[in-house]
């Protein structure tokens, strides 16, 4: 199960009552769990979702037709930025099988997830109205985008991360390094 902590305005979107939302149970998804907002271009909806580990960006339509297959959506853009990463693993498939499910939907209220999505959605919006991208190649560009986080190490003020490195970090294992067992004799 992926949860996905909503702006107020994404939730009433949803037609989902903030108030009445229950705290869902921990994500079992590897990266843990997303938040999102809805924004809009030329009267057209552009949902953002973020991961709060790796600060990931994934930029999908959001007419209410799209938001009831929002996770398909995700999974298939998220495919799409791992093979642009080199990311193969049975960890980033075991992500991409968790947005196969349904969200478990929850109220967004970490503020610095807020801030930095405000920042990311601006940065969307920039890039459609200026730059005519896809959603996709603005998911793409958004890879170079620095995210910050006081709990990451090196994080906080001025310590900032990249998504492909922090996805790296959170979905590849790390390569076992072996001794190396040749002979020592000098020629």
């Amino acid at each position: 199960m992926t949860i996905l902590r909503c702006s107020q305005k994404l939730l009433k979107r949803l037609r989902l009552e903030p108030r009445t939302l229950r705290e869902p149970p921990p994500a079992d998804n590897p990266l843990g769990e997303w938040c999102a907002d809805i924004d809009f271009i030329d009267r057209a909806p552009f949902v953002l979702l973020m991961n709060a580990a790796t600060g990931l960006v994934l930029v999908l339509p959001g007419t209410v037709a799209d938001l009831h297959r929002l996770h398909d959506m995700a999974a298939e853009q998220l495919t799409g930025l791992f093979e642009e990463c080199g990311i193969h693993s049975p960890l980033a498939q075991a992500e991409l099988d968790a947005l196969a499910q349904p969200f478990a939907f929850a109220r967004n209220g970490n503020r610095g997830l807020v801030t930095s999505m405000n920042h990311r959605k601006y940065e969307a919006w920039r890039q459609f109205a200026h730059h005519r991208l896809t959603a996709f190649d603005v998911a793409l560009r958004m890879l170079a985008t620095p995210f910050s986080r006081k709990d990451l190490p090196g994080g906080g003020y001025m310590g900032f991360h990249h998504a492909p490195d922090l996805l790296r970090k959170h979905l590849l294992p790390s390569a076992k390094i072996l001794a190396f067992s040749g002979s020592s004799k000098s020629h």
